[in-house]
């Protein structure tokens, strides 16, 4: 199947009579009251001519009104029966009824009915849809019948877009029936139908919705065609089915649902598709020669739960991740790194918070890892005051059932439970402003089902069922100060000060004693926490902050840049390895030596850069760059992101040299009617685009044109093969979007 029979396919597929654009309605004549009789008022202009015949018919010319009910109606020259009340109108006739005008050289038109025939007529039907046609009938109150008509959201005289039908029959809050259908851009014809049923309805209504095109390298065009269905003002699903040129068939199901004020959000999506080619998937990975291929999603969010609990659930899951990125259907999907799902229930107090959750996460690596809580319970107390003393309670304190595959040494998934309290005291003391100390001491008991014991002849960790528990107290002193400040009074952009702060900071931690820390099985940071697990240690770091007063009496302070450094000692053993920010496999003193640097000159640029120091290589082991200018920085709506991040290769180290860098760029130019975007990744080591993607669009009065071209690498069978694929998206004024940008 090649491009010209997926397009001949297109063709056969629009010919059938289904009902296209059907989640909303595009168009529709309001009707008029229903009969009720009324006064018909005439006003004539000065100059004008009255002429009655025999009480039965009254001929006005030179400009008449006719005023009755909602309908007003303007012609040079009208013949008015009394009796029946018809109208023959003649010369610029002009008939307006709520949002809809109709203008026509010659209309017959009953006022009690509102039924007529108007002769070369044009008029407007909201929402801003134009229409022409040779006749126009008024059949009832709620049919109209069109010969050699045009719809169109554009000018008439010259449109950019438009709908050239043989005849039509429009119901109101039904359907309209169109035959000989042509779309036409300018006077080009571009598609036919002899059959096109289209929704009039203002509420939602079920029917195929507007066909898509994607344009695939790998797996060829793929062609898609979906089915909307409400349910009520509530649900609705879409069902749609997809075909590439490859031979790749799917399908799936969206399901929307907010059945009432408390939830926020519902949707379930479910995706299949037969898999032409298995052997693509790198060999040995799951599901590597599966012929079908599967993905799903469901978010909920709801209020006002039982208990005044919060729930949120948010679960995805793939039969082969690899497959889907290959399959190019979301660019997003080519940076995952990792798939996770939670559902939890959460209540929020002033003094505490209460969560009851259970969540997977699987790494998206060659050989997957994944880590579950199925489920957990965390109780959190937020920093109480005991009594009128300066002391302040907290606590984290949590229960689960965990599961993962990553314990060295497990044949299968390890499961086990897990208890943790990690209740804290602390002392708030008054100080001046300049300086501040906090002391603080911490009781953390953990205890596990399982452990971790090392094998005496390989030496290795492996899991044992033997169960294990773990205590220690933590004390701190964090001091912060004294602070050193000087103001500048210099005027400089939109600042007329400065304030320069140097703030010293240091914390010094007492942990007892923790020798059975190499039995514990690694699963967060409850097991290896953020404070380093030895006797003594010390943090210290030095920030300088430049604080900005922006100019005027309404003027506000901000930071406008900081710069600091910081780094950990050990005061007693090593640090272990179960400490953050080690590099090594080895025992060492220090932690790296961090250097973070943020500028913030103007609210729509912000500069962030930081360098970290090796405790093993005593050079730069890592650097990161980025910048952001949105909003008022630029013009036109105009934006720039740039992320760069490198690491850097030492033999005493087992880290990968490498250079990326990420560039996102885009706006509007030529009075916002063109807009252009461009995102990159570019790896600086290899000299090659990981990723290229470039988006195009314009606006013009009636109708929009996007093109977005995207590059790519894909692994069939292992191999890193280069990919590339192109959207359109089509939009027309009151229609829809043919097509779609993903």
């Amino acid at each position: 199947m090649n491009l010209r029979s997926a397009a001949r396919a297109l063709l056969i597929l629009i010919t059938l009579s289904a009902p296209l654009a059907a989640q909303t309605s595009r168009f529709g004549i309001v009707p008029a009251p229903r009969a009720g009789g009324g006064e018909v008022t005439f006003k004539v202009d000065e100059g004008g001519r009255v002429e009655a015949e025999k009480d039965e018919y009254t001929i006005f010319e030179g400009g008449v009104t006719i005023e009755y009910q909602d309908m007003r109606l303007r012609a040079d020259k009208v013949t008015y029966n009394l009796k029946t009340k018809d109208v023959t109108a003649e010369g610029k006739v002009v008939i307006d009824q709520g949002p809809t005008r109709i203008s026509a050289t010659q209309a017959i038109y009953n006022l009690e009915s509102k039924s007529g025939t108007f002769f070369n007529a044009t008029g407007t039907m909201d929402p801003e849809l134009h229409f022409s046609g040779s006749r126009i009938e008024k059949l009832d109150e709620d049919t109209y019948r069109l010969t050699d008509g045009v719809f169109t959201s554009c000018d008439l005289d010259r449109p950019a877009w438009s709908f050239h039908v043989g005849s039509a029959e429009v119901t109101l809050n039904d359907y309209a029936h169109l035959r000989n259908v042509t779309f036409r851009t300018r006077n080009v014809p571009i598609l036919w139908t002899p059959r096109l049923l289209w929704p009039t309805k203002s509420e939602r209504s079920r029917g195929f919705l507007i066909p898509r095109l994607q344009f695939l390298q790998e797996f060829g065009t793929r062609f898609e065609l979906g089915y909307f269905i409400p349910f009520g003002e509530s649900v609705d699903a879409t069902i749609t089915a997809d075909v590439t040129t490859a031979g790749y068939y799917g399908g799936g199901l969206n399901v929307r649902y907010v059945p009432s004020q408390d939830v926020k959000l519902g949707d379930i999506y479910v995706y299949g598709v037969r898999d032409a080619d298995p052997q693509r998937i790198t060999p040995g990975s799951s599901g590597a020669d599966e012929a079908f291929r599967w993905r799903y999603r469901w978010q909920h969010a709801q209020d006002n739960l039982p208990g005044d609990f919060r729930g949120v659930i948010d679960i995805q899951d793939f039969s082969n991740l690899d497959f889907f990125r290959q399959f190019g259907r979301d660019p997003e999907m080519t940076m995952l790194s990792n798939i996770h799902s939670s559902a939890y229930v959460t209540k929020n107090r002033p003094r505490y918070s209460l969560n009851i959750l259970a969540d997977r996460r699987e790494l998206a690596f060659v050989r997957s890892q994944h880590f579950e809580q199925l489920p957990a319970v965390q109780l959190r107390m937020y920093p109480q005051r005991v009594g009128g003393s300066p002391l302040y309670y907290s606590m984290e304190s949590s229960a689960a059932y965990l599961r993962t595959n990553s314990v060295a040494g497990a044949d299968s998934t390890t499961s086990y439970f897990r208890t943790d309290v990690f209740p804290t005291l602390s002392l708030q003391l008054r100080t001046p402003p300049w300086f501040s100390i906090r002391p603080q001491i911490a009781l953390r008991g953990t205890h596990y089902s399982a452990s971790l014991e090392r094998d005496p002849v390989t030496l290795r960790s492996v899991l044992s069922e033997e169960p294990v528990s773990r205590f220690y107290t933590q004390g701190q002193v964090e001091v912060v100060g004294p602070s050193f400040s000087r103001i500048f009074n210099r005027q400089v952009g939109a600042f007329s000060r400065f304030k320069h702060v140097m703030e010293p900071r240091f914390r010094y931690g007492y942990t007892s004693g923790t020798s059975n820390q190499d039995h514990i099985i690694r699963f967060d940071t409850v097991d290896s926490p953020f404070l380093p697990i030895v006797r003594e240690s010390v943090e210290y770091s030095l920030t300088q902050r430049l604080i900005g007063k922006e100019r005027g009496t309404a003027g506000s302070a901000r930071e406008v840049m900081s710069f600091s450094l910081r780094q950990t000692a050990a005061l007693s053993s090593p640090f272990t390895t179960a400490t953050p920010g080690s590099s090594a496999l080895a025992e060492h003193k220090f932690t790296p030596l961090v250097a973070t640097l943020r500028v913030n000159p103007y609210q729509s640029v912000t500069v962030d850069a930081s360098a970290t120091v090796g405790n093993v290589s005593n050079q730069l082991d890592q650097t990161s760059l980025s910048a952001n200018l949105i909003g008022s920085g630029l013009r036109g709506g105009r934006y720039l992101s740039l992320t760069w991040f490198a690491t850097y290769e030492h033999p005493e180290t087992t880290t990968v040299e490498s250079s990326q860098w990420r560039v996102s760029t885009g706006g509007t130019f030529l009075s916002n009617r063109l807009r252009a975007d461009l995102q990159l990744s570019f790896d600086a080591r290899e000299r090659e685009f990981l990723e290229q993607r470039y988006i195009l669009g314009g606006t013009g009065s009636c109708y929009g044109l996007a093109v977005a071209y995207r590059r790519f690498f894909v692994y069939p069978g292992g191999r890193k093969k280069a990919d590339h694929s192109v959207d359109v998206a089509i939009t027309l004024r009151n229609v829809g979007t043919i097509g779609s940008l993903r």
